[in-house]
């Protein structure tokens, strides 16, 4: 490995990586693109392994005793655990000998230190937003299954399954399918929510499930009650706008409704896909938007370094390095990092398939 070809643009923008990264990752059209940097906080792993516990807490009276007497011995809380090793995550891009000469020819003919910078950025961005893309991913699956499957970067094609143990007293069906005739999508949450026993604040769902519900009978009746319009039998009601539909679920059952309508482009053999990460006929319900941690580790080339290569830091978990070889002649980036999404309290989550009929 050889130093960068350009360091002495690199030099004067890689310590500042992170900044850019945010300006370009952190929202767009007002909106926030990540969700697990939303609703997971990060957490430092000095053995870098990861573990979701889960506590079965059931709350009972203390006893009323005598004085002089002792006190009974009540059980414990249950105690599950799911845990592992945190995954290596990387991405690799080439500048090849046509691409460093147009930029050696832009710097021949006056182009501005902006406009080769912006090239020699494009990669960077390019490889720390595919960690991100990522851990979307991860999380999203996750999030919606209790399990998710990591790439592993040292064996392409092969993969990490994480399971975090939804608890299955947990899962629930409905009464009709979801979108099918005479489906019951609001009273399938409120049995779910009732059984939580105060548990639910948040509910999460696929937009396709949330366009389906929106539909029903049950939340047009619930939208036009809620705006004070009287329902009578056979009464045909328009579908109501989200807007409307949500602070009338509100309303009803004191929870929020957060909509996952979010694709991940995956590469492979050189072919781009678009992937819906959130298990469409899943809707999770969460005691809050805070689920988890982002589990992250130290990586072992950030404390043994190679001499030639240019390192920085996209964030706290995220190493980015430049170098170049020759024979022939490239210039690489790479990004990399040793992390992974975990969802914790487990016992808390309730999930709903909407495809799962229950007699």
């Amino acid at each position: 490995m050889n130093k960068s070809l350009f360091f002495e643009f690199i030099e004067k923008w890689f310590p500042s990586l992170s900044k850019i990264v945010e300006k370009v990752n952190g929202k767009r059209n007002g909106k926030l693109t990540y969700l697990h940097k939303e609703m997971l906080r990060k957490e430092y792993s000095v053995d870098q392994k990861w573990e979701s516990a889960s506590v079965d807490t059931t709350f009972v009276a203390a006893d009323i005793v005598a004085l002089d007497s002792p006190l009974p011995l009540k059980k414990r809380d249950a105690i599950a655990a799911a845990n592992g090793k945190l995954p290596k995550i990387g991405m690799k891009m080439r500048l090849g000998e046509e691409q460093i000469n147009n930029i050696n020819l832009m710097k021949a003919r006056g182009g501005s230190h902006e406009q080769i910078v912006n090239k020699l950025v494009n990669d960077t961005l390019k490889c720390v937003t595919g960690i991100d893309e990522r851990l979307e991913a991860c999380f999203l699956q996750a999030l919606s299954t209790g399990v998710t499957l990591v790439t592993d970067e040292n064996n392409v094609g092969a993969g990490i399954r994480v399971d975090y143990k939804y608890k299955d007293t947990n899962k629930f069906g409905v009464a009709v399918a979801w979108g099918g005739a005479n489906f019951t999508p609001i009273s399938d949450l409120k049995k779910v929510i009732a059984a939580a026993d105060g548990d639910v604040s948040l509910v999460m769902l696929s937009r396709v499930k949330y366009d389906q519900m929106r539909q029903s009978q049950e939340a047009k009746e619930l939208a036009a009650n809620n705006a004070g319009i009287i329902v009578l039998d056979n009464s045909k009601l328009p579908v109501p706008l989200p807007n409307a539909f949500d602070a009338a679920f509100k309303a009803e059952t004191g929870c929020d409704i957060k909509v996952v309508d979010r694709k991940v482009k995956i590469e492979t053999d050189g072919k781009v896909t678009n992937i819906n990460p959130w298990e469409d006929k899943y809707v999770v319900l969460l005691p809050s938007e805070q689920v988890g941690a982002l589990v992250y580790g130290t990586l072992a080339e950030e404390t043994n370094p190679v001499k030639q290569v240019d390192y920085t830091k996209a964030n706290e978990y995220t190493l980015v390095s430049k170098f170049s070889k020759n024979d022939p002649l490239q210039e690489f980036t790479s990004a990399q990092a040793i992390v992974l999404p975990v969802i914790e309290n487990v016992d808390q989550i309730y999930q709903i398939d909407t495809t799962k009929v229950e007699a």
